[in-house]
């Protein structure tokens, strides 16, 4: 006889039937108590055993994990504080280096993915007051305290695995007169703190690297200074290994720190460097940046400075005097060629635009002088010499010195002998901002993996002063020539173009790194403002993430990777004056941040185990059919399962179907009856697509297939129209290697296999009613699930699976001659209903 169902619709009715299910699952669990269960589980191993001549393996034991909300402790590395004083034209100022109270990271703002920790690892206290500075009408200072602040910086300060940091002080307030600013170094412990380590420096005394000066050079300086002879802040501060041994070493404007044998920092500025810095005649010395990279082909690390400077009056060039007592003369651009020890010699190879142009400026002045604030070194013709690219401040007067209108800057080329005024420039597109830009900052790397280098480049507005942003893309034309592809590859770029809407802090002024922020083997660019961002690598185009946490309105934010996972942490800061002092508390950003990152993370492959459960769910309604009915025929609300099976006399039957919704597979098995027990096997194949949202990682996508064997066995109970069905199974499934694919980023998991065993208890209770003929049934499971996910590339980590759950479903059906009608309930769902009809053919 051949039942056959034809499905019309469904509906949801959310009051027509409640089933009691938290009183069914206690009353199993009464019903069927432990020792129930171990007896059970016994009579099921013996009739396995007797029933197939093959052996058996055991699941392993279930895994759980623990998270757990300690008292936060302090792990900083406190030290002991102390002192920098000295004596300005305004009166004494003292900067005071320690470590702040401790503040847990829950008092500070959080998300789901970054979060606060070791505030005040470094606090910085400058007290001491300043007259103001309008010196420039567009950097007035108004007379106050002193602000003190720093850069950070990655830096190899060990021969461990970690990153260590270089931090080099900053203040602001009167150019008049700046303190003088500390380099300190901190290593990394492994364990994601910074302890400091003055044992770097000689006398485990941390050098001054900056300030100690009048930076209006209003009068002559010392040029041999003990903080340097730099004429105000610098973009063109670089650590990088110059000598060549494996360990960071630091430049900046007429300082050089090497590391030596013992891996201390020591200055050797005046040795290795060019006279040129220190020379009386050439005063202070100003270069707004500065570039490391192999100029000259021999692998080591050459250094450009585009000085725009010039001599005291009455000096030449070189610290001659001159004739003319009022003249002076531009000190040149600098290539400082490097003997692969630290050793640097001048070059001045390069041209140089030092005359003046008539241009009325927006301050008044008629005359104005083309000057770089910008550079990088590169390869970018492809002839393994390094090539000389430099962003000019006012490419308003580009045209003035034979360049396009707003040109944004220029490549000079190397001729193979370290001369770069021997061959045609390429000249890079226009400035973003046209007449109204000024380049801030630029770097070069191939970001379209066509092996020519490219070029980034940050500018900013003359007018509103230092108030917009944007990052250009200079695309390389195989080293002939390059485009702006700015639209189609930053998705952001124009985010910051009308300025800050965040905050009144400037975001103009900013420093451009290139790193691999998540960690998937390509180039990301971070650009630390005071609102901080990311340009995440995703095949050449960028996608725009800033959605990190400080303490205050801005975001200023350095880049440093702490624990050498997941994604990119860095250093922020903030800061807090009275009357008299302000003080600096620095602190991490660190990801992951806390639990609400750490649980996403554990449970990033829940959604592909509860696929698999799903689907083993499902399977279970193909052995739960009645004897009568060939057609098989079940609808969850999500899937559908549905096949034939066979009506075999001997009690050996045959099944086999489909199964549809987010999991698609395919069944096949076969049962045999013994009295009243029953023994089965069950292989299904499946494809699932899964869409995992993840508040951390963002929407993932992934295809996975995997297969399953399972094997049940169940006694059954019969008392008129009353049936009881109760027993085990035990499911082997083996899950094919799948890439999970997101924005931030992607992942491969291995190909591994699972095990699972599910207890399950059935009733079911036949009918009449009136006309109409019915049944109830109620179903009951305890599925334990285990799956060690693991990543294709890292054998160490998996995610264990804790898929353990109670399940129970209940039906309630009619018939009328052919016309079909039932309500099914199904754990955490409204009813469904479902209306069809029911033939049957002899």
């Amino acid at each position: 006889m051949l039942s056959i169902k034809i499905f019309f619709t469904k509906y949801k009715f959310y009051n027509f039937l409640k089933f009691n299910s938290k009183f069914i699952v206690i009353l199993m669990d009464y019903l069927f108590s432990r020792k129930s269960k171990d007896l059970l589980i016994t009579l099921a191993a013996l009739l396995i055993s007797s029933c197939s001549s093959s052996g058996g393996t055991s699941a392993d034991p279930i895994s759980m994990t623990v998270i757990t909300n300690p008292v936060p402790t302090d792990q900083r590395y406190v030290f002991e504080s102390f002192q920098k004083e000295a004596q300005t034209p305004f009166g004494a100022v003292t900067l005071s280096y320690g470590t702040s109270a401790f503040m847990p990271s829950d008092e500070f703002p959080s998300n789901d993915k970054y979060k606060i920790e070791d505030f005040g690892f470094l606090q910085v206290v400058l007290e001491g007051t300043h007259p103001g500075d309008d010196s420039n009408q567009d950097e007035v200072s108004l007379p106050g305290t002193w602000s003190p602040n720093g850069q950070w910086f990655e830096a190899k300060l060990n021969a461990d695995d970690f990153l260590d940091l270089i931090y080099v002080g900053t203040s602001s307030g009167s150019r008049e007169y700046v303190p003088q600013n500390l380099m300190i170094t901190f290593l990394n412990d492994g364990q994601g703190h910074f302890e400091i380590a003055p044992e770097l420096f000689i006398n485990n005394s941390f050098p001054c690297v900056s300030g100690g000066t009048n930076w209006l050079n209003i009068q002559n300086n010392d040029p041999n200074k003990e903080c340097g002879n730099a004429q105000d802040y610098t973009n063109g501060k670089l650590v990088a290994d110059f000598n060549g041994d494996g360990l960071s070493d630091f430049y900046d404007t007429s300082i050089l720190f090497l590391s030596n044998e013992n891996g201390m920092l020591i200055n050797v500025s005046k040795s290795n460097l060019p006279p040129l810095f220190f020379q009386d005649g050439h005063g202070q010395i100003f270069s707004h940046d500065a570039a490391y990279g192999d100029l000259d082909g021999d692998g080591d690390l050459d250094i450009f400075v585009p000085i725009s400077d010039f001599t005291e009056n009455g000096y030449k060039f070189g610290g001659q005097l001159d004739e003319c007592i009022s003249c002076n003369m531009q000190i040149p651009y600098t290539a400082l060629i490097n003997d692969g020890k630290g050793n640097f010699t001048a070059n001045h190879k390069i041209p140089l635009y030092d005359y003046w142009v008539e241009y009325e400026q927006k301050d008044g002045y008629p005359m104005s002088q083309l000057w770089p604030t910008t550079a990088a070194i590169g390869d970018f013709d492809g002839d393994g010499y390094g090539d000389i690219a430099m962003g000019w401040f006012n490419p308003e007067i580009a045209h003035l010195y034979g360049f396009n209108t707003n040109s944004a800057g220029v490549i000079y080329l190397n001729n193979g002998e370290n001369d770069w005024t021997q061959r045609d420039f390429i000249e890079l597109p226009s400035n973003y901002f046209g007449s109204n830009g000024n380049a801030n900052d630029m770097e070069a790397f191939d970001f379209n993996n066509d092996g020519f280098l490219d070029i980034i480049f940050a500018s900013t507005t003359h007018d509103p002063y230092y108030q917009s942003r944007v990052i250009q893309f200079f695309l390389n034309n195989n080293g002939e020539s390059f485009v702006d592809v700015t639209s189609e590859t930053n998705t952001g770029y124009s985010t910051y173009v009308g300025g800050n809407p965040f905050s009144n802090y400037w975001v103009g002024q900013g420093k451009l790194q290139i790193v691999d922020y998540d960690h998937d083997g390509d180039l990301d660019i971070i650009d630390t403002t005071p609102r901080t961002y990311v340009l995440i690598n995703n095949d050449g185009k960028f996608d725009w993430y800033e959605d990190f946490v400080d303490v205050d309105d801005d975001i200023s934010l350095w880049p440093v990777e702490i624990d050498g996972k997941h994604h990119y942490d860095f250093i922020g800061s903030n800061v807090t004056c009275n009357q008299q002092s302000c003080t600096t508390n620095f602190f991490q950003v660190l990801d992951p941040p806390n639990k609400t990152l750490l649980d996403e993370i554990l449970a990033k492959t829940d959604i592909y185990e509860s696929a698999i459960v799903a689907s083993l769910g499902a399977y279970s309604h193909a052995r739960r059919f009645k004897a009568h009915n060939q057609l098989m025929y079940r609808f969850s609300g999500d899937s559908l399962i549905y096949g034939y099976k066979s009506d075999n006399a001997s009690n050996l039957n045959f099944f086999t179907g489909r199964l549809d919704g987010i999991t698609k597979g395919s069944f096949v098995g076969l049962y045999k009856d013994f009295f009243t027990s029953r023994f089965g096997v069950m292989i299904t194949d499946n494809y699932s697509r899964q869409i995992n949202q993840n508040k951390v990682f963002g929407n993932m996508f992934a295809i996975m297939q995997f297969k399953s064997a399972t094997i049940f066995i169940e006694q059954m109970l019969r008392l008129d129209n009353l049936r009881i069905n109760f027993g085990l199974d035990f499911d082997e499934t083996t899950i094919d290697s799948f890439k999970e694919i997101g924005l931030i980023q992607s992942s491969t998991f291995k190909k591994n296999s699972s095990v699972s065993q599910n207890f399950f208890f059935d009733i079911g209770y036949t009918f009449k009613l009136r006309e109409f003929s019915g049944s109830i049934e109620l179903n009951y499971a305890q599925r334990n699930f285990i799956t060690p996910f693991g990543f294709q590339d890292n054998h160490d980590f998996s995610f264990s699976a804790n898929q353990r759950k109670n399940y129970f479903d209940g039906q309630i059906s009619l018939n009328r001659g052919p016309l079909y009608f039932s309500i099914n309930y199904l754990e955490d769902r409204s009813p469904i209903l479902n209306m069809g009809f029911n033939y049957r053919l002899k």
